[in-house]
């Protein structure tokens, strides 16, 4: 880092506004360095992540009492820090937390597409290679493109390895997860300012979470209510007279009379006369 953007970050510090400090040949390392520099100036990493002009470092004010007490004894050692005045040195190693912290960020999938259009200007290159030094050039170049190919997509598989490996370095130690606007995921501190916008941590991996055990319509089963845990047909008014009184007497009725209300309204089902008895019909 040079010594224009130290002083520029530590401008943006005696702001207190969120401090972005990008660098083309910026690594891990040094942004790791950095950040634990902007700590000490009562600021907390937040992000680091690539763009088109290299590498870029966030940093947001830490509002917790320590950060800000750290904040004091480093203004008061280097008053004129924001003025021209001396700066404060870059420290020369980093927690390893922090480090691993960067390096999750990183390594990240958002950036498996800028690796991947690596691979573009490759092919231009080979296939106007081929088209100016015709067959002749393909028993180089075309081996070339293929070792290039295999290559990218072997980092791509290398940074989703050393990615988990890093996330679970830091859930280990009790860092949580934050989402930021974009979707993406971060590890902080359980301790900071930042862990108010936590999420909750996943499963381990082969463990079925407990919203996906419940069975369909989201009720756990054996936590309902007796009368909710009855099947529906149990909650239905008492069966009709009929079904449970099958062979109550009927009103006597002559076999050959004429019935004018069976006419109108049929025997309900069940109660039909025995065979040879049924009243006349007229056709």
């Amino acid at each position: 880092m040079s010594t224009g953007q130290i002083r520029t970050m530590v401008r943006l510090m005696a702001q207190g506004a969120p401090v972005e400090v990008t660098s083309m040949w910026a690594t891990a390392g040094r942004l790791s360095r950095l950040a634990h520099l902007g700590e000490q100036f009562g600021y907390q990493y937040a992000d680091a992540r690539y763009v088109s002009k290299g590498t870029q470092l966030l940093m947001v004010p830490d509002t917790q009492p320590q950060a800000q007490q750290r904040a004091q004894q480093a203004w008061a050692q280097f008053p004129q820090a924001a003025a021209g005045g001396q700066l404060p040195p870059l420290p020369q190693q980093a927690p390893e937390l922090l480090k691993t912290q960067v390096h999750f960020d990183l390594s990240g999938r958002h950036n498996e597409k800028r690796r991947v259009l690596a691979v573009i200007p490759i092919t231009v290159v080979v296939l106007l290679r081929l088209m100016r030094d015709g067959a002749d050039a393909a028993v180089f170049w075309i081996p070339f493109w293929v070792f290039a190919m295999c290559l990218a997509v072997g980092m791509v598989f290398y940074h989703r390895k050393q990615h988990a490996k890093y996330g679970a370095q830091l859930q280990a130690a009790g860092y949580v997860q934050v989402p930021d606007p974009t979707g993406r995921v971060h590890y902080v501190p359980a301790g900071s300012s930042l862990a108010a916008h936590a999420v909750p941590m996943g499963p381990p991996a082969g463990q079925v979470p407990p919203q996906q055990q419940q069975p369909y319509g989201g009720q756990q089963f054996g936590n309902q209510s007796p009368q909710m845990a009855q099947p529906q047909y149990q909650q239905q008014a008492p069966p009709q007279q009929y079904q449970q009184q099958p062979y109550a007497p009927q009103p006597q009725q002559q076999p050959y009379a004429p019935q004018p209300q069976q006419q109108s309204q049929p025997p309900a089902y069940g109660q039909q006369a025995p065979y040879g008895q049924q009243p006349p019909q007229q056709y």
